[in-house]
Formats: C-alpha cells, sequence, structure tokens
C-alpha cells in the first residue's frame, strides 16, 4: 500500500469526516422516521384489539340475540318516564272530573 502524503491524507480524512456526519445525521432522521411509525403501529394494534372486541360482541348478538336485561340507567329513565306519565293521567282525569 502506497503511503499518502500529508495533504493527500488531510483531503481524505475531510471526506471521511463529511461522509460520517451525513451518515449520523441520516441515522437520526431514519430515528425519528421509526419513532413515529413505531407510534403508528402501537396505535393500530390497539385500534385492532378494539375492533376485535366489537366484533366478537356483533357475533354474541347475532349468534343469542339481543339480550333483554337493562341496565341501571336504562331501568331509572324509564322508572321517571312511567311515574311522569302517571302523574299526567292523574291530573288531566282529576281536572276533567271538576277535583281540581
Amino acid at each position: 500500500m502506497p503511503r499518502l502524503n500529508p495533504s493527500d491524507r488531510d483531503e481524505l480524512l475531510i471526506r471521511v469526516d463529511e461522509r460520517l456526519k451525513y451518515t449520523c445525521e441520516l441515522t437520526e432522521k431514519q430515528e425519528g422516521h421509526l419513532s413515529t411509525l413505531n407510534d403508528r403501529v402501537a396505535e393500530n394494534a390497539l385500534n385492532i384489539d378494539r375492533n376485535d372486541k366489537r366484533i366478537n360482541q356483533i357475533e354474541r348478538v347475532v349468534e343469542n340475540g339481543v339480550p333483554m336485561r337493562l341496565s341501571k340507567k336504562q331501568l331509572a329513565a324509564s322508572g321517571g318516564s312511567l311515574a311522569t306519565i302517571i302523574a299526567s293521567a292523574m291530573l288531566i282525569i282529576g281536572k276533567s272530573l271538576g277535583w281540581w
């Protein structure tokens, strides 16, 4: 291997340094892009899991029909509506019979 004179060696070191700097900048850009992709993959994994649960619920409803159990909120709302209807009917009947 031939020996380099100092000026050729300096030029070679400058070129190597520039390439190393470019490689470092490129690596930083790739790391940022990879981080963004990893975030998207994690979000998609959560969406897939959520959709799988929804599909399973729909399949259960299709197989077994709609459950007839009402939640506590639904029971309370229907009880309140029924009480309002009864009170309104009593008021109408009472006024029509001359009680009030």
